[in-house]
């Protein structure tokens, strides 16, 4: 069990309460009243300005992100088996959703009260990626747990991400035990896919967007052309051939993905289809040079937002895409256009698309607009984590 009195006390700067108290899992270091000399990762103890507890957390003297809650409250306690605890709730929460699926997000940081650990199941493999100096402390008993009590036997460490450099972690991929086999193959929306672990985009699959192909598959007419764009493993282009679209063109800048793309349509049976490598935005325009349209267009790209500073250039780059994306869609087709960048708010993504159809000279209807898959739960006091936008779009 961790005591509070036994740790180091940091205290917050007066007037700084309120967003604390509000139930947000950070404290930002200009909050506090000093920046104590700790090393990365260690547990300390937060008082209000008062000197009253408020919580225990882990801390990071190198970004502006101090402390990231483990325990809140007047008399926070961790009790010794807390991590072990909240990993089989997280578990136990994603097979209550998604029972006997192959793939499912296991843990999503903050919202499993498990900040800086991401984990995703493919089949018998587990994909983690620990993006903090606290997590990755903790990683062998986070380790030991997980593979425990999924019976996983093989376990990727995907510690690619940018935001451990931020932390003084060092970057790298590394399969355990060695040698482990590098793909998985899995079931994922009907679909026989086969999952690069190590080399694949995120953790190998986008397991955020599943209830949203679901979605487009309910709102797709039988015999549809589509136009699969940004298109990594083609799950949304493959899913519509499958729910009985006629055709599908794919376009992704990586020539891995183009031919993953075309293994899994061999694979699963599906018409052969057009496959364009190459920078979406200069294939979409290609598209709409040849005259080409689509009773529906997905673009989900990557993150255009990395950080607060690209917001205004995000913005100017989801406009461009979904214009030409528009210009691609036939007079009552539907578009679905996605962000996952969380620095662009839901409201701004709505008024990209706004001006994107006035320039477009498309008259735009909103359907739906969606956000992450449910094993991607999302705080209310933590919008942070609200960062995918998937919205469908009827256009006239």
């Amino acid at each position: 069990m961790t005591n509070p009195e036994k740790l180091p006390h940091l205290r917050l700067q007066k007037g700084r309460e309120k967003r604390v108290k509000s139930g947000h899992p950070w404290v930002f270091s200009n909050e506090l009243q000093e920046i104590p000399a700790l090393a990365p990762g260690v547990l300390v103890a937060v008082d209000d300005p008062g000197g009253e507890p408020m919580g225990i957390g882990y801390y990071s003297p190198r970004t502006l992100i101090a402390v990231r809650w483990l325990q809140r409250g007047g008399n926070p306690v961790l009790p010794e088996r807390w991590l072990e605890d909240r990993l089989e709730r997280a578990v136990a929460r994603r097979e209550d959703l998604y029972p006997g699926e192959d793939c499912v997000r296991l843990v999503f940081g903050e919202a499993d009260a498990l900040p800086g650990l991401v984990v995703d199941r493919y089949g018998a493999s587990l994909v983690l990626q620990t993006l903090t100096a606290g997590m990755e402390l903790l990683r062998p008993r986070v380790e030991t747990a997980l593979l425990s009590m999924t019976g996983c036997n093989v376990l990727v460490r995907k510690d690619d991400n940018p935001m451990r450099e931020l932390e003084g972690l060092p970057r790298a991929v590394q399969e355990v035990p060695e040698g482990s086999p590098l793909t998985a193959s899995v079931s994922y929306l009907g679909l026989a896919l086969t999952v690069p672990l190590v080399e694949g985009q995120k953790t190998g699959l986008f397991l955020d967007q599943r209830e949203n192909v679901r979605t487009f598959l309910n709102h797709l007419a039988p015999g549809a052309s589509v136009l699969d764009a940004f298109c990594y493993q083609g799950v949304w282009g493959m899913a519509a051939l499958k729910a009985g679209a006629a055709s599908c063109e794919f376009a992704d800048a990586s020539m891995a993905a183009c031919e993953g793309v075309e293994a899994s349509l061999k694979a699963n049976a599906l018409p052969e289809s057009e496959i364009h490598n190459g920078d979406a935005f200069d294939v979409l325009g290609a598209l709409k040079a040849a005259g080409k349209t689509f009773d529906a267009v997905v673009c989900d790209p990557p993150a255009f937002a990395k950080s607060k500073k690209h917001l205004k250039e995000a913005l100017k780059g989801y406009g461009r895409l979904n214009q030409l994306a528009l210009g691609l869609v036939k007079p009552g087709g539907l578009l679905v256009a996605c962000s996952c960048s969380h620095h662009v708010s839901r409201e701004d993504f709505r008024e990209v698309l706004r001006e994107a159809a006035v320039r477009a000279r498309r008259e735009v209807q909103l359907l739906e607009f969606r956000g992450a898959a449910p094993d991607h739960p999302v705080m209310l006091s933590f919008l942070e984590g609200d960062y995918l936008k998937a919205a469908f779009l009827r256009v006239r």
